[in-house]
């Protein structure tokens, strides 16, 4: 079952695609929450994404409200955080070719000073439908780099 809350649209019954991904790192949420919350230092440890641009909104450090453009898994998307509780969770409602998103993080702590890291989404959409055996598959393996690389940037040491 799923602890994401979902807006309405965007929950997992009926969504072309929706994944799941979980990894834990040694860092606490806190350290793992700075990296996250900037897109503009994404690419230094998450290796699909590109062109970070600023829309609208608080910025380099995310909150609601925040509006940014991004190249991922060659498509340029534009994201609205639409979530936002520090050091816990993180979402994003946002569209690209024709599909829209929802990207959604948890940070858990787990009581020995590490931190579990929950991450998932769904998409809705044309290209999504179309492609879904193919993005389902990347999305999977891209969005556990993800997780696996934040965890290793926030537990060793350096801020953004």
């Amino acid at each position: 079952m799923s602890t994401i809350r979902w807006p309405a649209g965007h929950t997992p019954d009926g969504a072309a695609i929706h994944v799941v991904n979980t990894g834990t790192t040694t860092a606490p949420p806190e350290a793992v929450w700075t990296w996250l919350i900037r897109p503009d230092h994404w690419a230094e440890y998450y290796g699909n994404v590109k062109k970070v641009k600023h829309i609208s909104g608080p910025w380099p450090e995310v909150a609601i409200g925040s509006t940014f453009s991004w190249m991922t898994f060659n498509t340029r998307v534009t994201t609205k955080v639409t979530e936002f509780d520090p050091y816990a969770r993180l979402a994003w409602t946002g569209g690209g070719l024709g599909s829209v998103g929802h990207h959604a993080w948890r940070l858990t702590p787990t009581g020995d000073g590490r931190t579990e890291i929950h991450t998932e989404e769904t998409q809705r959409g044309a290209a999504s439908r179309l492609f879904a055996p193919m993005l389902r598959r990347n999305m999977r393996t891209w969005h556990q780099r993800w997780v696996d690389e934040l965890a290793v940037i926030a537990a060793g040491g350096r801020r953004p």
